[in-house]
């Protein structure tokens, strides 16, 4: 009896196994032994594009689900105040970066918006311009909120520029680009987010 019980543990043993592998991946993670790049960005290899051995020495990012991230804009244009301000066509301070955080989540990973990551922006300070209809990042905004991407405005940014006569009173939210949605301050949103898992990047 106790040799036809051992030999049936040793079958199920074996069974186990050999489907442990299938139960290690069966929260449908399936991208982790994707080669990287999935995508090229150029359409050039990355050999061919920044010299041989290139792509033995890159660190992709790690293909994951649920992946959550929320950008802090702050100010309106990249660099400093002065010499080092940048603010023309491509200048705006983060939307560049989150730009190329999609590419390379998107193409570069094969991620998908809304199944493997969200990307949000609180958006306060100067950054509160690239909201503002007519402002020469509107596109921009528009492009990235087509892509998944939504935006949050502070409301104590709001109200700082209902005072300075930027937005008008009591019709502020009628200024703002279609699809901005409000956080009632930006620094609590930001620390919301945080503590409810989100990535939080300050470009």
């Amino acid at each position: 009896m106790n040799k036809k019980y051992g030999k049936y543990a040793s079958i199920l043993g074996l069974l186990a196994a050999l489907s442990f592998p299938l139960f290690a991946h069966a929260d449908g993670n399936h991208h982790d032994n994707q080669k990287c790049p999935v995508g090229l960005v150029n359409d050039l290899t990355l050999d061919e594009e920044f010299g041989p051995g290139a792509s033995d020495i890159t660190k992709c990012v790690k293909v994951r689900h649920h992946l959550r991230v929320a950008v802090e804009i702050n100010r309106k244009c990249r660099g400093t105040m002065g010499a080092g301000r940048v603010c023309d066509g491509s200048g705006a301070a983060a939307l560049g970066n989150m730009k190329n955080m999609i590419k390379d989540y998107e193409i570069t990973s094969g991620m998908k918006q809304g199944r493997d990551y969200e990307m949000i922006a609180i958006v306060h300070g100067t950054g509160g311009f690239l909201l503002i209809k007519g402002n020469e990042y509107e596109d921009t905004v528009k492009q990235m909120m087509e892509q998944g991407v939504k935006f949050y405005f502070c409301q104590n940014t709001a109200r700082g520029f209902i005072r300075s006569g930027i937005l008008p009173a009591g019709d502020a939210t009628s200024q703002l680009i279609d699809g901005v949605e409000y956080v009632t301050a930006g620094f609590t949103a930001i620390a919301d987010h945080q503590q409810m898992g989100w990535s939080v990047v300050t470009p």
